[in-house]
């Protein structure tokens, strides 16, 4: 690596204690429609260097999204005032990590990690001509047991020992499947605002720690001989399920469809997804149903008929569960 003696200091927020919230107007057209309305932000742009910081408070968890473009060499200084756990996506490009004992991290294209981070300065080196856009949800490490309780399968990843140094919790990257992919997408183009944004994208969260949890459980144990031999059949599924979100399939009906036996796709896509398809399913059943809530000229009787709920009352419970929320609050 380059020496990184001249080049620009970036300072990069990646937490904050007082979060300000700066008018669209402060910002170049080209950047416009990246930012999502239920968010703050915060940006610069000098001759070194575009940076988009986004952020939301949603419950336990802070979400960032950086999208940054070094027009020269520099060098980003993520800076944390305070202690935190960040679950950390990397996007369209790899950075490599400087750490204070002379050793680097590679924060590679599409894998994810997640840190433990002490408060204060960390430096990561960026080349000219290179663009990120940088993923994090951030949580206390005062939340962990509350969130352990309120969703125990969090219980193995969350109850890692926690450094005096930085470090990563993980023993090895993942690399960001498809439903995390899909999670992300989602809230990247979330344009919900206010309690709906709040409560959509605190859910979102939630099921990205799910699923790193479950992803970092399973990379223990090795992929079978047939979920390799058949992963095109589950990213067909998959994408099935994507796009006919409100058709709720028994597992026999689905291997059918896809010639396979029930446990052997139920294995096959839990192993390449770190979700079961029951729960995947009503994941989309679930965001479906909120998008259709918020459609101004549909009623509760409405959405209830268009997703195939027997009852307003059915509907009103699933959606109160899921997003933890009672229906006033996420309307």
């Amino acid at each position: 690596m380059r020496s990184t003696l001249n080049k620009a200091n970036k300072l990069l927020l990646i937490e904050k204690k007082n979060k300000a919230i700066l008018p669209d107007g402060d910002l170049p057209e080209e950047y416009r429609k990246l930012r999502i309305p239920s968010t703050g932000y915060y940006f610069r742009q000098d001759g070194d260097c575009d940076i988009l910081s986004q952020h939301i408070d949603v419950g336990p968890f802070s979400l960032w999204m950086h999208d940054i473009f070094a027009k020269e060499d520099i060098v980003l200084l993520p800076y944390s005032p305070y202690h935190i756990w960040a679950l950390h996506y990397m996007y369209e490009d790899s950075l490599v990590v400087e750490k204070g004992n002379g050793s680097e991290f590679n924060l590679e294209e599409k894998e994810c990690n997640l840190f433990n981070l002490q408060p204060g300065l960390h430096k990561v080196p960026m080349e000219s001509d290179k663009k990120v856009l940088s993923v994090h949800i951030n949580i206390n490490p005062g939340s962990i047991q509350g969130l352990v309780t309120k969703y125990p399968s969090l219980e193995k990843l969350l109850s890692q020992p926690s450094p005096d140094v930085s470090s990563l919790i993980n023993e090895s990257s993942h690399h960001i499947n498809p439903v995390a992919d899909l999670l992300i997408q989602k809230m990247l183009s979330c344009q919900y605002t206010g309690s709906r944004a709040y409560y959509f994208i605190r859910r979102c969260c939630a099921d990205l720690f799910l699923n790193f949890a479950k992803q970092d459980e399973d990379a223990r144990e090795p992929l079978l001989f047939s979920s390799i031999l058949h992963m095109d059949t589950y990213i067909q599924l998959f994408e099935y399920l994507v796009d006919h979100p409100h058709r709720i399939h028994s597992i026999p009906e689905l291997a059918y469809m896809y010639f396979q036996t029930p446990e052997e796709l139920s294995l096959g896509f839990e192993q390449h997804f770190s979700i079961s398809i029951e729960g995947f399913m009503h994941m989309m059943f679930m965001m479906t149903t909120y998008s259709l809530l918020h459609k101004q000229q549909l009623s509760l009787t409405d959405v209830a008929e268009t997703s195939k709920f027997n009852s307003v009352t059915e509907m009103v419970a699933q959606l109160e569960a899921y997003y933890d929320c009672t229906l006033k609050q996420m309307q």
